[in-house]
């Protein structure tokens, strides 16, 4: 590796953007890389350097961008020799590498469907706590760097296309504050089903109440509702944007942090 690897992987690790770092650490039999091989992978995909290319190289890339992991992973990938390792690429090397993969500044990833004033609050609140924050919104003008400079993803599309923009994972937290309740109940419709580690969703007492009713007609399941933490945030009396940013941020740290392990009791939500 050169010096301008070291470079550009110092930038990615400080620039705060969601960035990984790809490693060659076993190579056996017949493969395309050998033991040390590194690349910087970003969200729009490769920075720098190579483990190989082809198929092997395409597999990590697509499964870092639908996993983004938070912390350091060893994934094993057969080439085609039958070995047992855990992902089998499309190759006839018959190989087997594993690559350890480590999150540079990839913090807990945040989604914040609503770009708004509240999402300007949380966004630079959460992102220097260690969120990594994607701006969600349908309109340009808020899904930008110019209304977010501290986040490290903007995604504008329509608010009834959000399964085919945002992965979740168990480690993802989500938090619902578009610009209108029509929009809060068509994220949250197609959300609340997946395995965020916390989802929550800005809105006065009667607007929950009454939305989470008609969930229940419409079906849901009364344990997804039930992880929902709406109104969002912790009951501090907040009313201007950046009180209500504090009160979700440390929502979502005691939560991030494991010392509230289970939602509040909020208006509308059903106990067991």
């Amino acid at each position: 590796m050169n010096s301008d690897f070291y470079r550009g992987l110092a930038d990615a690790a400080s620039a705060g953007a969601p960035s990984w770092l790809c490693t060659v650490v076993t190579s056996t039999g017949s493969t395309p890389a050998r033991v040390g091989m590194k690349m910087i992978v970003g969200d729009a995909g490769l920075i720098s350097g190579t483990i190989g290319g082809g198929a092997l190289e395409k597999a990590v890339l697509e499964k870092i961008r639908a996993e983004r992991p938070t912390s350091p992973l060893k994934w094993g990938f057969d080439l085609g020799s039958g070995s047992d390792a855990e992902y089998v690429t499309p190759m006839i090397c018959g190989g087997v590498e594993e690559i350890l993969v480590e999150p540079l500044a990839a913090g807990i990833p945040l989604t914040i469907f609503g770009g708004g004033h509240c999402g300007v609050a949380l966004s630079r609140l959460a992102a220097w706590t260690g969120f990594a924050v994607t701006i969600y919104d349908n309109r340009e003008e808020w899904a930008s760097k110019e209304k977010h400079p501290s986040a490290a993803r903007f995604i504008c599309a329509p608010y009834d296309g959000v399964l085919s923009h945002c992965p979740v994972s168990s480690d993802s937290f989500g938090v619902i504050m578009t610009h209108g309740h029509q929009h809060d109940g068509e994220v949250l419709r197609q959300v609340i089903g997946l395995p965020w580690r916390y989802i929550g969703m800005i809105g006065s007492e009667k607007k929950v109440r009454t939305l989470l009713d008609a969930l229940r007609k419409e079906g849901i399941e009364e344990r997804a509702i039930a992880r929902l933490h709406a109104p969002v945030g912790l009951p501090i009396g907040s009313h201007t944007p950046e009180e209500i940013a504090v009160s979700i941020v440390a929502e979502m740290i005691g939560v991030r942090n494991g010392v509230l392990l289970d939602v509040h009791h909020r208006p509308g939500i059903k106990e067991s």
